[in-house]
């Protein structure tokens, strides 16, 4: 991947990071609002960390190098896989891929569920496998 074309990934990348981290907070000030339980799901850290990620690696590390390396290219397109990952992960996270739903859970819902965990196993080893092929 050329610089260029690294450079181009970049804004939009992050954008949508942050615009699906938003939507996040929206959701926990709503809810914490009504006086419930709040926090952020697995797929929430997955994303910050992405985006911590990607602007270190991607940004930083380039401005004070003055030159863009090849890890830049693979740190984008890891965390492109984790957002495309995101919403399939945050949807088992409320287990809506689940005829039964949430409605398993007697009291407070779990932090992390048996779907959610699974889907971000996958995407973490998706992810692994584009890093070591755009390694190559």
């Amino acid at each position: 991947m050329d610089s260029e074309t690294t450079v181009r990934l970049i804004a939009p990348l992050l954008a949508l990071q942050f615009a699906s981290f938003g939507w996040r907070i929206n959701r926990e000030i709503t809810v914490g609002d009504q006086r419930r339980k709040t926090w952020f799901p697995l797929p929430d850290y997955i994303n910050v960390i992405s985006m911590l990620v990607v602007v270190t690696f991607a940004i930083i590390a380039p401005l004070i190098h003055h030159k863009m390396e090849a890890a830049e290219g693979i740190v984008i397109g890891v965390a492109y896989v984790f957002l495309a990952f995101h919403p399939i992960t945050m949807a088992a996270h409320y287990r809506l891929w689940s005829k039964a739903g949430r409605s398993i859970y007697p009291g407070d819902y779990p932090w992390i569920t048996g779907q959610e965990l699974a889907s971000a196993a996958v995407s973490i080893c998706f992810a692994t496998f584009v890093g070591f092929m755009l390694a190559r």
